[in-house]
């Protein structure tokens, strides 16, 4: 059994993990749309997915935090690009870097959600009349 305090580090280095691994997605989605190599976007909102799977299924987190640590990173980036873009490319395709932090944040959340549901889920029991 796990003490609280064995638990509060475990996930602290588990939103760490995750802040990490949010930057690197983050930078490199950021370097893919700059570059125009837009078929590589595809593959990061699976990244994000599978991120928030493995930060539910490693470190426990819970969904949203294990999100919340993934797209974190992001936040002030988006905050700074949103407003710088719109003057030169307009407001409704300055809206790509918000979606896009949603889009992340919610492909996160599910692939941790899918991770915590499976932990919940009682493990399988027989049927009494098959045995």
């Amino acid at each position: 059994m796990e003490t609280p305090h064995q638990t509060g580090r475990r996930t602290s280095l588990g939103i760490f993990v995750g802040f990490l691994a949010g930057l690197l997605w983050f930078f490199l989605s950021f370097a893919a749309l700059f570059n125009g190599v837009i078929f590589l976007l595809l593959l990061f909102l699976p990244a994000y997915a599978l991120s928030g799977a493995l930060l539910a299924w490693v470190f426990r987190l819970p969904p949203i935090h294990a999100a919340l640590s993934l797209v974190g990173s992001a936040l002030p980036w988006v905050a700074w690009l949103w407003p710088a873009t719109i003057s030169s490319s307009g407001w409704l395709t300055s809206l790509g870097w918000p979606a896009w932090l949603g889009a992340a944040f919610g492909m996160s959340v599910l692939g941790a959600q899918f991770v915590a549901a499976r932990r919940r889920r009682k493990p399988t029991q027989t049927d009494p009349a098959l045995a």
